[in-house]
């Protein structure tokens, strides 16, 4: 129940048997979804048959997706915050009040379930201009925040709110992906997750996007079909050349470190302090 939700596939909460068959792939977690998938006449109702017949018998860790608007926010986040639960992914995160607010409802139901302090982790979901350039104040603004999830999806409510256009390259959201990734980084987030892919079909497609937002430092993502899972997986677990080229220079550097020397040529490039740790961080990670 504690394992890193890095790649995680969302499930309807209006069809709660595929939150239960969920688990058959194999994510790091679930995110049990209020909000887009869910039709605002039912909003309640599965709230309601959620928070208390689905997550007390969960089994895989499992976040919940609550309705941003206010006349669903407080009591979306009142019912799901239970033990079964890792945390709550909250949607359209672009101000520190609106964070402080979810926090304080958590924290408090928290003390009335005798749960831990702090142990409903918050997901911030980054889809507006605004919480793109807020991103790293809305980090730091509650100590539950764990990670943002860069809202990238084709269509989805980041490029509305920018007017832009999308394509597998990214360029056109590569700005607020990669300033996203730099705030989270900077607030000291310990992973950060790239949003869903909508090409059901379109394995390639996934792919390619994947090893993007790889290379820009991303740690895994958020998914909407089981057929994504193993795509995404592959993709973002490092390279096994890399493993071992970072681990003969660690050992190359701790040896001559050993013999007096803070700089050598490893493979014929220079390795000092900086590029150490950059490989100790990589083969701790």
């Amino acid at each position: 129940m504690n394992k890193k939700p890095l790649i995680t596939l969302y499930t309807p909460g209006n069809k709660p048997e595929l939150i239960e068959k969920a688990s058959r792939f194999e994510p790091d977690g679930i995110i049990i979804d209020f909000e887009d998938a869910v039709p605002l006449n039912m909003k309640s109702e599965v709230r309601e048959n959620i928070s208390k017949n689905v997550i007390p018998n969960l089994n895989i860790t499992a976040l919940v997706r609550v309705n941003s608007e206010k006349e669903f926010l407080e009591d979306d986040v009142r019912a799901v915050t239970q033990k079964n639960i890792y945390g709550i992914a909250l949607p359209m995160a672009e101000s520190v009040s609106q964070v402080k607010f979810v926090d304080e409802i958590i924290s408090d139901e928290e003390a009335k379930k005798g749960l831990e302090k702090n142990s409903i982790k918050l997901l911030l979901l980054i889809e507006t201009a605004l919480g793109v350039i807020k991103c790293f104040d809305i980090c730091s603004a509650a100590e539950r925040v764990e990670s943002i999830v860069f809202g990238s999806a084709q269509d989805g409510d980041l490029q509305r709110d920018l007017r832009s256009d999308w394509s597998i390259d990214g360029f056109e959201l590569n700005y607020s992906r990669s300033r996203s990734l730099v705030e989270a980084r900077a607030a000291k987030m310990p992973y950060v997750l790239d949003g869903a892919y909508g090409g059901i079909n379109d394995l390639e497609g996934l792919k390619a996007e994947c090893e993007l937002s790889k290379r820009l430092g991303y740690d895994g993502r958020t998914l909407i079909h089981p057929s994504h899972i193993k795509v995404a997986r592959e993709a973002y677990e490092p390279d096994p050349k890399e493993i071992d080229l970072y681990t003969r220079m660690v050992v190359a550097f701790e040896d001559a470190e050993k013999k007096g020397q803070a700089a050598i040529t490893f493979e014929n490039k220079l390795v000092d302090y900086a590029m150490y740790k950059k490989a100790k961080d990589f083969i701790d990670r």
